[in-house]
Parts: structure tokens; sequence; C-alpha cells
């Protein structure tokens, strides 16, 4: 009898989770003799602290969250000193600028409370960026971490905060709710690798097969959706998957999914230009400040070309 390797997931809620539900629901990690169980993380603080403790095994995160905990940067005190790395990249989202109905630039913004998951997260730089560029002073709005997209989203919809920035499908369930979305982080910033996916490496060497097979299942599932003929049945999949996603919305969400630039298509590529950016980011907003240029301190990927193999 085959055994059985328990891989423990925990992921931000998003459409970027649909290969691992078509995964799952297909067979493909069975198949690789995996099981895989997903977790949301109610932020990032959580996500990455647990990872390190060994309470998950892989975590669908932002690279930022790996560069910052692995230069100790990180918001939260660690049980142990990190060997975290990115394997392999994952759904580049598109993160919508979404604010309160009556702003209408980012000029409307100063004075105003932003929403962000923490202060030294990497979207939290993104905002930042986006702000400074178009002409308003760190000192002109105030940064409130409430934690990962749900709980931003709620923050607007409560009018709790004037602004945040949301990957989809909450970005259009924003504009749903009669929201507004004043810019995109692909239209302001240059381009960047936002998510990976992470685990750390002790893990990752004493599991070397199920890592592996993890990825293949990945990209099989990647594969399966993108495929025109399984358009209808990957929508019905994500709308399953999704709480408080209907039909319709699935469907725009999908869209989005299927976009040959913006989509899963490649999304299991680790963009170095994209990478540049975030240290970038980091280097400036990251406090300590360093200077952060060697993006192969965080990424490995030997575990993803072998398995493509």
């Amino acid at each position: 009898m085959t055994e059985i390797t328990t891989i423990r997931v925990i992921e931000f809620p998003s459409t970027g989770l649909l290969p691992h539900y078509v995964a799952i629901e297909r067979g493909l990690f069975e198949a690789e003799g995996l099981n895989v169980e997903l977790t949301p993380t109610p932020n990032s603080v959580f996500q990455i602290t647990n990872l390190i403790d060994g309470n998950f095994e892989i975590a669908g995160t932002a690279i930022d969250n790996v560069v910052a905990y692995q230069e100790g940067q990180g918001v939260a005190e660690l049980s142990r000193d990190p060997d975290l790395f990115a394997f392999m990249g994952a759904s580049q989202v598109n993160l919508g600028l979404v604010v309160q109905d009556h702003i209408a630039n980012y000029n409307d913004l100063k004075g105003c409370t932003l929403a962000v998951d923490a202060l030294s997260t990497g979207f939290a730089f993104m905002l930042r960026e986006m702000l400074e560029i178009n002409g308003i002073g760190h000192d002109e709005y105030e940064l409130i971490p409430v934690g990962a997209t749900k709980a931003r989203l709620d923050a607007l919809l409560t009018g709790e905060h004037a602004g945040a920035l949301l990957n989809p499908p909450f970005t259009e369930f924003g504009e749903a709710a009669g929201l507004s979305v004043i810019d995109y982080s692909q239209d302001a910033l240059p381009p960047c690798q936002i998510g990976v996916m992470a685990a750390c490496r002790s893990w990752a060497e004493a599991n070397r097969q199920a890592l592996q097979g993890f990825i293949r299942a990945e990209l099989q599932a990647i594969d399966w959706i993108t495929d025109p003929a399984n358009a209808d049945a990957a929508t019905e999949t994500l709308q399953r998957n999704m709480p408080g996603m209907d039909m319709q919305g699935a469907r725009a969400a999908m869209k989005v999914v299927l976009d040959p630039v913006l989509g899963l298509a490649g999304s299991d590529v680790i963009d170095d230009t994209g990478v540049a950016t975030i240290l970038a980011l980091r280097s400036k907003y990251g406090e300590p400040q360093k200077n952060l240029v060697e993006p192969e301190r965080y990424i490995d990927q030997r575990y993803y070309i072998t398995a493509k193999q």
C-alpha cells in the first residue's frame, strides 16, 4: 500500500487557489501520494510564523514575506532562525486600489486612513509607492493594519477606512458593493513578482519527493484550467469553493484567471525582474533598512526544475 504524505498548505483566500481546488477534486495530488489540506490565513504574521513553527508545510504567500522574515524585518518575533525559500511562482494578481465611492483620485486620500495587512509587508510597500508616485506624501495619510484581504474589504464596507489594496475576487466584490477602483498595481508600478509558493528549506530537503509531487500536481492543474475545453468546469470549481461567490462573479473572475498576461498561464515561473522590483521596494521601506540585491538568497527552483522534467 502506497504511503500517503499529508501536506498542510496555508494561503490567502483568492482566485489563485483554483489550482489547489482542481488538483484536489481531480485526484492530481492523490496520484502523487499526497493528501493536501488547505487552510485560509487571517494575516501574513499568522501564516509565516506558523510555517516556520512547522504547523504547515507550504504557504502560498507574497515573496516579500519570505524576504522580510529572512532579513529580520518581519513584524513578529520568531521561535527559531528562519529558513524560508520560494520554490515556484504562483498566481500574479493585479491589486486594485479600492476606495469609498466619494473618492475620485489620489488627492482625495489625503488625511485618510488606509487598511493594510500589516505595516511591514510588500502590499503595504506597494501602496506607499503608488501614493508617493501620485504625489501623496507619507505624512498625508495613515496605514492601519487590519489583516488579510477579506478583513480589508470588510473595513471598507463598514466605512472604517478610505481605501485598501485588494486582490481578486475581493476587488470585484467591492465594486459590486458600490466601492470604486482608482488604480491598479500593474498600471502604477514596474513589474512585480507577488505570489510564490514557499516552504522551509529543512522540510523541503527531508521531503524532496513529496514537494516535487506537489509541484507536478499544481502544474497539471494549471494546464487543465487553462485548456479552453475545461472553461465551464473550471468556473464551476471556482464558484463552488470560493465563499460568497455566485456564478456571475465566478465567470468574471475566470476572465482574469485565463488572461494571457495576468492569469495562471506561466504564473509558475518566478520573474527575475519582478523580484528585483520587490527587493527595491523593501530596500526603500523595510526596517531596519538594508540594500537587498540578491534574489538567490530567497529562491531555490531545483525542486521545480526537477518536477518539470
